[in-house]
């Protein structure tokens, strides 16, 4: 899978990996409206530009289409947040989330200078939970009720990482 940054022409086909509001959440945070569209993407786009942007997001291509998704937003003072970490639909399954993250990990702690990356999961993503101890996050507590969708309210499991635990790409 390439690393790239992510680009308007990303926009369209990511917009069809969300077909219910809980996907959204799951992927977005609480902050994202359903449906998803082009807008919304649009403002997170702005957020990457300048010589010091508030975000970075990347795309995964895999044979010529996205199939991968992140970003990270500069929490400054050497701290970031990791959000909107997606697969493609279509790409699920076929081990390419450590890849993806790990290029993504090696593009925080050795181009942008980042010595803490913090991340929030929901409680009940148990693959997402294995994946990111695996590659060496540490889980630091559980954010409870963070986020609300319907008449749910979902528990996220708070996890960090420091540029001196960082281990190389998988």
């Amino acid at each position: 899978m390439e690393l790239r940054p992510f680009s308007q022409a990303d926009i369209p086909p990511l917009l069809a990996w969300f077909q219910t509001p809980a996907e959204l959440v799951q992927w977005g945070g609480p902050g994202r409206t359903f449906p998803l569209d082009e807008a919304q993407m649009l403002a997170l786009l702005a957020e990457t530009q300048g010589t010091h942007p508030a975000r970075r997001i990347w795309a995964g291509d895999r044979h010529g289409a996205l199939a991968a998704v992140a970003s990270v937003v500069d929490g400054r003072q050497g701290t970031a947040l990791l959000t909107m970490v997606g697969i493609a639909p279509a790409a699920r399954g076929h081990g390419l989330a450590a890849p993806f993250i790990g290029q993504v990990l090696k593009a925080v702690f050795q181009d942008l200078g980042v010595e803490r990356l913090e991340l929030n999961v929901y409680t009940f993503n148990a693959a997402a939970l294995r994946l990111y101890e695996t590659l060496g996050f540490v889980r630091e507590g559980v954010r409870r009720s963070l986020a609300r969708v319907g008449e749910e309210r979902w528990d996220a499991a708070h996890y960090s990482m420091l540029r001196a635990e960082y281990r190389g790409v998988p």
